[in-house]
């Protein structure tokens, strides 16, 4: 129920913009000087379909509690509104499951991971209203596989460090390598 303290807290800063100099003062930020501010409407509700997809999200439940998200994001290079999107998939996500969301994008090349690392922050001046900082899986932290024994062990980490190297050096011989440790599965498995 909507209660006369809880419109008035917020009401007053439509008719009354002025109220928000102590409020600048507290940030430490000087009033606009000459600022037009204009009331928009505060309905956050989508009108029109807009499509967002998260490449991949996981509910993981330890058994000792404390369930979070995973949101997985393949990212091949920089894209100038990603950071938009990802702050509004990890928002959504934790309004929508009650969760806390940890974001992970994956990266083939160290400038793109170094990129995707953010922050991507919305803020006003020197205030940060929502950072959101994903955590990298890429060249710089995913190693190279290059043992056999390894993909004959952990095939799927192998395929994985094969796909984050893919554009390293190294990446006909991780290739190769993987090819032939995956001779040893029996095709399901391999595939």
């Amino acid at each position: 129920m909507v209660t006369s303290t809880h419109e008035t807290s917020h009401r007053i800063f439509q008719d009354h913009p002025e109220v928000l100099t102590p409020v600048f003062e507290a940030l430490g930020l000087p009033p606009p000087a000459k600022a037009t501010i204009e009331v928009l409407s505060p309905d956050a509700t989508e009108l029109k379909p807009l499509e967002r997809r998260v490449d991949t999200v996981l509910k993981v439940e330890p058994s000792e509690g404390g369930g979070f998200l995973i949101a997985v994001e393949a990212q091949t290079a920089p894209t100038p509104d990603k950071g938009f999107s990802w702050s509004y998939y990890v928002a959504h996500l934790h309004a929508k499951y009650g969760m806390p969301v940890l974001l992970v994008a994956v990266c083939k090349n160290r400038p793109t991971a170094s990129w995707a690392a953010g922050p991507f922050e919305c803020r006003v001046r020197t205030w940060t209203t929502q950072s959101t900082r994903p955590f990298v899986l890429g060249p710089n932290n995913v190693p190279e596989i290059t043992d056999e024994s390894v993909v004959a062990r952990q095939p799927a980490l192998a395929t994985f460090s094969a796909i984050v190297h893919s554009e390293s050096a190294n990446a006909a011989a991780i290739l190769e390598l993987l090819a032939r440790g995956m001779r040893s599965f029996d095709k399901p498995t391999a595939k």
